[in-house]
């Protein structure tokens, strides 16, 4: 069991989780539950990553267009994908009602900023229909914004992520260290000793949830998770309502959503160039860059279709999300360290991944069960193409 909390004292349990976030929680929930000695550790706080940083809406598929993951993935795979999102929100929604968190049943929209994405949503949704999937397009913009054409995924939710996030560690009972940053882990005899700020742990097996931090920790994730900083800008509570259900615009590289006290909720990223993540002493200046961009983007966003909305006078704040080459979250085992687990790179989308991910990571390390179409595997023999702006 966990012992001890004196500074540089070796502890010891089953499995170390690193990342309290959404996908941590549910690995931790799951593995107490199959009867795990199990501790979190967290450089920060519960929910303090890109868990606590989202809008909180859980989307239906990648932030691409249907139409594009097709030609990207296949058809069969692309398929799979949408699916798995679904179920992901389903497993969520199931989660949230048992713990008693409360779940908006809002639907979401996906908007075109431009002739182009409209033709792609228009062709996305005769494909969605055809493989089964409950979405309704239009071909004008039913917030009257300037939008080109809109398509509704009805079944879509918003919910507090980290009221969940948190639900999920206090029922289970699971011990969470905050303030617990994890800097290395080396192989021991039968198991891995983490080396984290103010102790070190013994354990059999370890779990990465640290998203697009991957790559700061080991360096097999440098070519394999793009650390991608968004933002997200909080007005003032508006004069009415101005949204009834969440958007995502400009092929999901923009997303708003109106809260119940009326302020409007408008976020961005941009897909960073393929580099390493940069150095810590290199970090402060590149994120300030990467900062200007997607600020730059979001005002420009929100000029064009929330005009009455006073960006200078709004809330801000940012976080680090993690991407794949190809826009898939990773779920598999450090080669040099098997006794280390990990699923992370969920591409913004992780609400509606994390349950999924967090099923058949602990599928992989208590039956040795393939991840499937999230195993890291696939990463060897694919070529990826982002989608057109």
């Amino acid at each position: 069991m966990w012992v001890g909390q004196e500074q540089k004292r070796a502890d010891s349990c089953d499995v170390v989780v690193v990342g309290a976030g959404l996908v941590g929680a549910a690995v931790a929930a799951r593995l107490v539950r199959e009867g795990f000695d199990t501790a979190v550790l967290e450089a920060r706080r519960v929910a303090g990553g890109a868990t606590g940083r989202s809008a909180g809406t859980v989307f239906t598929g990648l932030a691409g267009h249907y139409n594009w993951a097709i030609s990207t993935y296949g058809r069969q795979n692309a398929q799979e994908a949408w699916a798995l999102t679904v179920e992901g929100r389903e497993r969520l929604v199931e989660a949230a009602e048992r713990l008693e968190v409360p779940v908006e049943h809002t639907g979401s929209l996906a908007l075109a900023v431009e002739d182009t994405e409209a033709d792609a949503l228009e062709k996305s949704a005769a494909l969605l229909q055809e493989d089964g999937f409950d979405v309704q397009f239009g071909p004008s913009d039913p917030l009257d914004r300037g939008f080109r054409a809109a398509l509704r995924y009805p079944d879509d939710v918003t919910v507090d992520a980290a009221a969940l996030t948190q639900a999920l560690l206090t029922t289970s009972g699971v011990a969470v260290h905050g303030g617990t940053e994890v800097y290395s882990l080396e192989p021991e005899k039968n198991g891995v000793r983490v080396w984290a700020q103010g102790r070190t742990v013994l354990c059999s097996a370890v779990v990465l949830a640290i998203n697009g931090y991957a790559p700061l920790l080991n360096s097999y994730f440098v070519d394999k998770v793009a650390p991608t900083r968004g933002l997200i800008f909080a007005s003032e509570p508006l004069g009415g309502v101005v949204l009834e259900q969440p958007c995502c615009a400009d092929y999901g590289y923009e997303y708003c959503r109106q809260l119940p006290d009326r302020r409007l909720l408008l976020g961005g990223w941009r897909r960073p160039h393929p580099r390493p993540f940069p150095l810590r002493e290199e970090r402060g200046t590149q994120e300030t860059e990467l900062d200007d961009v997607v600020q730059d983007g979001l005002l420009r966003f929100a000029s064009c279709h929330f005009p009455e909305v006073e960006m200078h006078s709004s809330s801000r704040w940012s976080g680090i999300m993690g991407f794949t080459p190809d826009g898939l979250p990773l779920v598999g085992q450090l080669p040099d360290l098997p006794q280390v687990y990990f699923a992370v790179g969920f591409g913004g989308r992780g609400l509606a991944w994390a349950f999924v991910a967090a099923g058949r990571l602990v599928k992989l390390m208590l039956q040795g069960t393939d991840p499937g179409i999230l195993a890291v595997e696939r990463l060897a023999r694919f070529s990826f193409s982002p989608p057109r702006r």
